[in-house]
């Protein structure tokens, strides 16, 4: 019994926690394309009336039958939240990638103190080879696609793809409550599950902004004053 209270509190952390991601990225439309964000908003939403009332995996949890299989659920809600990461990612870069508080700290240095000198510093500051060697790889990445574009275009076409995945989760808890219609929601969960699968890994522009999102590396508030 403790165990099982103690998964089902993990698992409600976890939903919270990207539950929160979500509304601080669409919170913070400094960058994005109006037009990019106008076609995301109605799929968010959608997405936000349900997860605002706990979401998917709340729904399992009130049901007998769901509830043993409520990590589907938050599988999938993780899912649908990394969609919509990218998608506004997508939007948001459209233009080019703007330097991330990394990257902007590297240029000033660089800039002030010149390559040689500011590694100097890093070392003394306590970072690994390997650190400084990341820092300077992603450095490099970041000129080179500062100011790269994408086709508006190819990226309406991506929004496009994910419209139904998104309707199928919203959908989803309609049929909650229904004792004829559990077994056949869990199947629905773990199918969409393969359907977004499939869309994040063979989807041109998705991969693109994974791949992209990928070459960030981990650094935190404290890097420039030596912090770790």
């Amino acid at each position: 019994m403790f165990l099982y209270n103690w998964q089902t509190l993990q698992s409600k952390y976890l939903r919270i926690f990207s539950q929160s991601i979500l509304i601080v990225l669409f919170s913070s439309n400094t960058f994005a394309d109006p037009t990019c964000k106008e076609s995301i908003t109605p799929l968010l939403k959608s997405t936000n009336k349900v997860q605002l009332n706990g979401g998917l995996w709340e729904y399992f949890e009130k049901d007998t039958f769901l509830q043993k299989h409520s990590a589907e659920a938050i599988q999938l809600e993780s899912r649908i939240n990394k969609i919509f990461f990218t998608l506004n990612y997508l939007c948001e870069t459209q233009d080019g990638i703007p330097f991330n508080d990394l990257a902007t700290y590297l240029s000033q240095s660089i800039s002030k103190k010149g390559e040689v000198a500011f590694k100097a510093e890093l070392i003394t500051l306590g970072k690994t080879t390997q650190q400084i060697k990341n820092w300077f790889d992603f450095f490099k990445y970041a000129q080179s696609h500062r100011f790269r574009t994408l086709d508006s275009s190819l990226i309406q076409s991506t929004i496009n793809r994910s419209i139904p995945l998104i309707n199928n989760y919203t959908s989803m808890t309609k049929n909650i409550g229904h004792a004829k219609s559990t077994e056949s929601l869990f199947e629905k969960t773990r199918k969409l599950i393969s359907q977004i699968d499939t869309f994040l890994y063979t989807d041109p522009y998705i991969i693109k902004a994974l791949d992209e999102i990928s070459h960030v590396p981990y650094w935190d508030i404290n890097e420039s004053s030596g912090g770790s």
